[in-house]
């Protein structure tokens, strides 16, 4: 089964008169099935970087480690079947990681595990092509993990090559090959940065539920002072609640459920608007001058609605920032 990246590749390479097949590997890292497992050669790139990419892959698929470490472990997920006469019954996927050095080069080898005969059970119940299926959307991934490399310039007659990396510009090439062919720029797969996988590696869970549980915080404060005020802090309060449990709801299935770019970006946008919105309505609201506790939570409660306002407006313009100390990237 061809993945969508390799259509996208495939396609621009012939819009820019390139060899589709000598383009696609050039960008796959070097990998071949051996019967049980799958045996990816990456080259020089260390064990511990390589071990927290291939950790980020998995977790953003829904895995979690079961046993062993990033280096050599089993990464496991259950998740119900798609079709009608299966919802019910649960599929676990299971796949062992053995990551080493074989002489200078660090090796990756991906294998399905098998746990108490449930592996032959779901062989039964759904077929070898739909554990298989897993199996390649993951393959998928890994074959183009290439982080240091930004894309690559080929030559449309002779097809010669130059990598381009992090640090190095196109301009920094010749626009024309020796040959007298014109050097056409093919774009390597968008990949987290080494330091976003870093951060969502030491991020612990309930990092991801800090701007909910603020929208929370603050959406009580307003439902609580309604009794200062109109009902329009009320109205104010029980819509923040509602998209603050929504947004609860999304970040703790946040392993399964990733939202694309431009969702991410307006559901931020959303999220700061309610902080703000509620913000100045606990900010005009007239309070009893000779009630310490409730001006003192007010007030707290309008800080912090401004301050993780400001951190959803952060998280609009770079959603995958790791400095963002308010919420980790996804």
């Amino acid at each position: 089964m061809v993945s969508g990246v390799e259509v996208k590749i495939r396609s621009e390479s012939r819009r820019k008169g390139l060899d589709p097949d000598e383009v696609l590997q050039l960008m796959r890292v070097p990998f071949e099935w051996t019967g049980d497992s799958y045996l990816f050669d990456f080259d020089s790139m260390s064990v511990e970087k390589l071990s927290n990419y291939i950790y980020f892959i998995f977790k953003k698929r829904g895995y979690s480690l079961d046993e062993g470490t990033q280096i050599d472990g089993v990464y496991v997920k259950t998740r119900f079947g798609d079709s009608l006469a299966y919802k019910r019954l649960p599929i676990e996927y299971k796949y062992k990681i053995g990551i080493y050095l074989n002489g200078k080069k660090t090796c990756l080898e991906i294998s399905r595990a098998v746990h108490k005969g449930l592996m032959s059970a779901d062989k039964t119940i759904y077929g070898e092509n739909y554990l298989n299926s897993e199996l390649n959307k993951i393959v998928d991934q890994i074959q183009f993990l290439k982080p240091l490399v930004d894309g690559y310039l080929v030559c449309n007659k002779c097809g010669a090559y130059y990598e381009v990396h992090k640090d190095e510009s196109v301009e920094d090439f010749p626009d024309k090959c020796e040959c007298g062919g014109n050097f056409e720029y093919i774009a390597m797969p968008d990949f987290p940065d080494e330091k976003i996988v870093e951060r969502k590696k030491t991020s612990r869970p309930t990092e991801y539920l800090r701007p909910p549980a603020a929208l929370i915080l603050v959406s009580l404060a307003c439902i609580t002072s309604f009794v200062y005020n109109t009902s329009q802090i009320l109205t104010l309060g029980i819509i923040g609640l509602a998209v603050s449990m929504v947004f609860a709801l999304i970040r703790v299935k946040s392993q399964e459920l990733i939202l694309n770019i431009s969702s991410r970006r307006l559901l931020y946008f959303l999220v700061a608007v309610l902080f703000f919105v509620e913000a100045w309505g606990l900010g005009t609201m007239p309070l009893p001058t000779d009630n310490y506790i409730a001006t003192t939570i007010t007030s707290f409660s309008m800080i912090l609605a401004v301050i993780f306002g400001f951190g959803m407006i952060f998280k609009i313009f770079s959603p995958d920032n790791p400095r963002n100390f308010l919420d980790p990237p996804l």
